[in-house]
């Protein structure tokens, strides 16, 4: 009896040394980190950062967390930034982030509640702490801008993988992205009152993006991988009668800007057209020649309700089948 009580006694001293340890380099890496970007010329600060969780819990709390980068111009502040693990897989942390966010950027300051923001996320098991996978919960959130606007999201889930099997890229990811419920800004809402309702119904992406390298620990300290290359195997958009869907593939080009092509399929695209032009997103002078060009194109197709069109991007400019639409979006920033 007494040798099994000495077991359990030595058993529960190393187990508590064992967290211990493992909690404290936690917090010592936290604040290691918020102390080498202070270095770096960034503003990095907690007001408090505590542990719980004991025994079987490592939980990291920051509350008031606040960071900056002034060459960048951006900034974050988070009411309380949790990071939650089992102190028995050191590699796999909950984030949370419960109560309010506040992000600036040098052209607006986006402050953001959510009912629920959540986060779950998966490293490889080396130093560099390199992204394996994960997947992200958002309920119930809030965007308000300084500038006027304000939009909302419903229910999303966003979740990413390293890309996997024969021919995989090497720092490729999965990306899958599907929300509910998508309020707009009012502007927009506004342009849209007549044809479209106030809120997306659904928005869903499955993609692969290729980057140069890793995601991994210096991406946060401003060593961000470049987008290279994307494949979408199915974007859906869903909102009152317009019905969008595309797949295709696109690539950065010398200068960094979208080349490919999606393949487009919208029914009842004329509502789409109508907010596009409300909004300002196409010149009114243009929208004409566009209505009718797609108009012929869906007449073509035997379905004047449905469009089968080409958007292509290539040289720098976008071209939705033969109308041309303007500049190529900015895949890569080298």
């Amino acid at each position: 009896m007494r040798i099994l009580l000495a077991i359990v006694i030595l058993a529960a001293l190393g187990w508590s040394g064992w967290w211990w340890f493992n909690a404290s380099a936690r917090e010592r890496a936290l604040t290691r980190w918020l102390a080498e970007r202070g270095a770096d010329g960034w503003i990095a600060e907690a007001a408090d950062i505590r542990l719980t969780g004991y025994p079987n819990r490592v939980d990291v709390i920051a509350t008031d967390l606040r960071l900056a980068d002034p060459d960048a111009g951006w900034s974050w502040h988070a009411a309380e930034f949790q990071v939650l693990s089992l102190a028995y897989r050191p590699h796999h942390f909950i984030v949370a982030l419960p109560g309010e966010q506040v992000v600036a950027t040098p052209y607006e300051t986006i402050t953001a509640t959510s009912d629920r923001l959540r986060g779950s996320i998966t490293f490889r098991p080396n130093t560099r702490l390199e992204l394996d996978h994960s997947t992200f919960e958002i309920e119930g959130m809030t965007l308000a801008s300084d500038r006027g606007w304000t939009a909302g999201i419903g229910k999303a889930i966003l979740a990413s993988r390293q890309t996997a099997g024969p021919g995989a890229a090497p720092f490729a990811h999965d990306v899958a992205f599907d929300a509910e419920n998508l309020a707009l800004p009012p502007d927009l809402v506004q342009a849209a009152r007549d044809v479209l309702p106030p809120a997306i119904g659904r928005v869903k992406l499955d993609t692969t993006l290729g980057f140069d390298r890793p995601w991994e620990r210096s991406t946060v300290e401003g060593d961000s991988p470049v987008l290279e290359r994307v494949r979408i195997g199915e974007a859906a958009i869903d909102w009152g009668e317009l019905d969008l869907r595309g797949t295709g593939s696109l690539e950065a080009d010398a200068q960094g800007y979208a080349q490919g092509r999606i393949d487009l399929r919208a029914r009842n695209w004329r509502s789409m057209l109508a907010v596009a032009e409300a909004s300002g997103a196409i010149d009114p002078t243009l929208s004409g020649a566009v209505g009718a060009g797609l108009g012929l194109i869906a007449r073509l197709s035997g379905d004047r309700d449905a469009l089968d069109v080409p958007l292509d991007f290539a040289g720098g400019s976008t071209r939705l089948g033969p109308v041309p639409l303007g500049p190529a979006p900015r895949l890569a920033l080298r």
